[in-house]
């Protein structure tokens, strides 16, 4: 099989299996990296990424605490925001392009080192429908997994072209190439021992067997240094960061016979498929979720269930169950919301109250006591809580627009503007802001 028929059949299966959905929305972490990330928006912060964080733009995110350093992955949104906006089946799109690049990428990586064309292909259509792979196709953030292991490959099979031709030079891109693995996603930093295995197996015998065992050993190392985190978070978040290790176990399993390959082929591609269906919204996310992981509570679920949960007594209970003050704190917060929209404005005020005691520098509780102080006519007491908000995020996008509604309420135009404006700076796409810009500028 020629190489353009290998890639143009990744394609179609890449399609067939995991065709975004028109309608799909972007789910749990997408809302901070993508929604809310003004640093992919507006060509003047650009430049911001290479000193931020990946949840910096958020601090109401609670995640800045792991301190994820990824500019790569900031960085290849940005043309998906200028040709989809906030339309997430476009960054699936850019996500399974990704994702088929890397099938043909070890296709053509095993091909060259075990010089087996029908071994390769048939490790590359496992790697393509594996069950588990719609956690970096259909997340828009688990993108960060498939472009680290893309610029993996590339490293390998340029790694590869040094040691066939023996020009030394190759040894830069090698490194630039690793590089940009790791600045994509930190676990890229154990990929450099696939270099030496790589080259180990290049010199000597060829043991498939072998060689699949320490390339999975080597992906699961990352999963092992993060375990204490990953049963907290869901079991099932396993699957972004074993991405790379799946790689050999389809090497391995590519040795089947014909028969046996086709059958396991169609199984995982059917189970792929149906595991897609899933991720169109964050209520159908939630719902699979839930009968996937045990109790207590993993955080996958809890962030569904912290936007979505309106039963008063089971918020309640996680308010007392939660240890972790950012949990608890946002737990309080979602029972404040649930009363504001009951219009139970003081019990709302009462646990927006206790949320600010947890955790004093959450902004987005700051906003909510804010409203519900309009609410109930004390606009003194809301102006200071947005003005601490300020203080604390000055570039907070929310604060700037409700801070811009109540000088416009005030009648002061001119200082509504400003405000509508910066708004609008951090997010182009605030449609409430944009709108009471356009007032504001018509009554000046």
């Amino acid at each position: 099989m020629k190489p353009w028929v290998m890639a143009l059949l990744l394609v179609l299966i890449c399609l067939a299996v995991y065709h975004p959905h028109q309608n799909a929305t972007f789910v749990l972490d997408d809302y901070y990296t993508v929604v809310r990330n003004p640093l992919i928006k507006n060509p003047m912060l650009y430049g911001n990424i290479w000193t931020s964080r990946l949840f910096d733009a958020n601090p109401s995110s609670g995640y800045i605490k792991f301190g994820y350093y990824r500019p790569m992955l900031q960085l290849s949104w940005i043309p998906d925001y200028r040709l989809f906006g906030l339309k997430t089946f476009g960054y699936q799109w850019m996500n399974l392009l990704i994702h088929g690049l890397n099938c043909f990428l070890l296709y053509i990586l095993w091909k060259e080192l075990f010089s087996s064309a029908s071994l390769a292909a048939k490790a590359g259509l496992l790697f393509c429908v594996l069950p588990g792979q719609e956690w970096v196709v259909r997340y828009v953030t688990g993108r960060g997994d498939e472009l680290s292991v893309l610029f993996a490959l590339a490293a390998l099979l340029a790694l590869l072209w040094v040691l066939k031709t023996g020009i030394k030079q190759g040894y830069f891109l090698v490194l630039f190439l690793w590089a940009l693995s790791a600045l994509t996603r930190e676990v890229a930093i154990t990929y450099v021992l696939y270099a030496f295995l790589l080259r180990s197996t290049y010199f000597k015998i060829k043991n498939i067997n072998k060689f699949s065992l320490y390339w999975i050993l080597i992906g699961i190392l990352p999963l092992l240094l993060l375990w204490p985190i990953i049963p907290k978070q869901g079991n099932i978040l396993g699957f972004h960061v074993l991405y790379i290790a799946f790689a050999g176990l389809c090497l391995w399993m590519a040795q089947l016979r014909l028969r046996w390959f086709i059958l396991l082929f169609t199984l995982f591609a059917a189970l792929s498929f149906h595991e897609g269906q899933f991720w169109t919204t964050e209520e159908n996310l939630l719902r699979h979720t839930r009968s996937l992981e045990c109790w207590p509570r993993t955080v996958v679920a809890q962030q569904l269930l912290m936007k979505y949960d309106e039963d008063i007594p089971a918020i309640a209970n996680m308010v007392e169950r939660s240890h972790d003050p950012f949990a608890k704190a946002i737990w309080l917060r979602r029972l404040g919301l649930v009363y504001f929209q009951h219009n139970d404005l003081s019990r709302a005020r009462e646990y927006f109250t206790q949320a600010l005691l947890v955790r004093p520098l959450d902004v987005d509780v700051l906003n909510a006591l804010a409203v519900v102080a309009h609410d109930q006519g004390l606009e003194l007491q809301s102006l200071a809580y947005l003005d601490k908000s300020l203080q604390i995020d000055p570039f907070y996008p929310d604060t700037l627009r409700t801070l811009g509604i109540h000088y416009y309420n005030q009648g002061d135009f001119m200082k509504a503007r400003s405000l509508f404006e910066r708004c609008l700076f951090f997010d182009p796409n605030d449609a409430r802001a944009r709108q009471l810009l356009e007032l504001a500028n018509k009554t000046i």
